[in-house]
């Protein structure tokens, strides 16, 4: 079993877009996924709740950070993929939820206020030895998208597809679904080819 770890300091960054969205991409690649949520928010379970079907799959109630590793190793003979949800913030524990990962993503806006905010992200990232990419979420097809892969080209790898601002991932959160389900084919499209990345970065 793979373990993906999606972690953003900055406030909405698309972390549970992100990770929801990717859910469903590897489930319909054939890949047995579980979800986590460990952001006290809880959007991720919330969406889960509202949507229909059995994949992903989340357990009964996410569980503590000091108990992950527990629930970690019970999942790898029932799940592929598991994809752990985190707060917006650098919490203490932080650095045990990644060293359980395979991989980390990062989802950053294309601003300035994103950008000043991910020193806090890449700490716990470089502390943790965790393997990781930036993503560009909510992304314009603008200078200042350039610009923001360029510069976090400077601090580590950054996925080569973008999840650009689309109405549809609002809307169909709201659904319970994902875009890969919808009828958004560039979303679909952009979705598919950015987990197809992700599942060739943890090969």
């Amino acid at each position: 079993m793979k373990v993906i770890t999606v972690t953003a300091q900055k406030g909405g960054a698309g972390k549970t877009t992100l990770a929801r969205n990717l859910a469903i991409a590897a489930a319909q690649d054939g890949q047995r996924v579980l979800l986590i949520d460990l952001d006290p928010q809880k959007s991720l379970r919330r969406w889960w709740e509202a949507r229909e079907g059995d994949a992903p799959a989340m357990l009964d109630s996410d569980p503590p950070p000091g108990r992950l590793r527990a629930t970690v190793d019970a999942a790898r003979e029932r799940f592929d993929l598991l994809l752990i949800d985190t707060p917006p913030a650098t919490p203490a524990w932080l650095g045990d939820v990644l060293a359980v990962a395979d991989l980390a993503l990062a989802p950053v806006r294309p601003s300035p206020d994103d950008l000043r905010a991910i020193g806090g992200t890449l700490g716990a990232l470089r502390a943790a030895r965790t393997p990781f990419a930036f993503i560009l979420t909510q992304a314009p097809r603008a200078k200042i998208t350039d610009e923001t892969a360029r510069v976090l080209a400077g601090h580590g790898r950054v996925a080569p597809v973008n999840m650009a601002q689309r109405v549809s991932y609002a809307e169909s959160a709201a659904t319970g679904q994902g875009v890969t389900e919808g009828s958004d084919g560039r979303a679909s499209q952009e979705v598919r080819d950015l987990w197809s990345y992700v599942k060739g970065v943890m090969e």
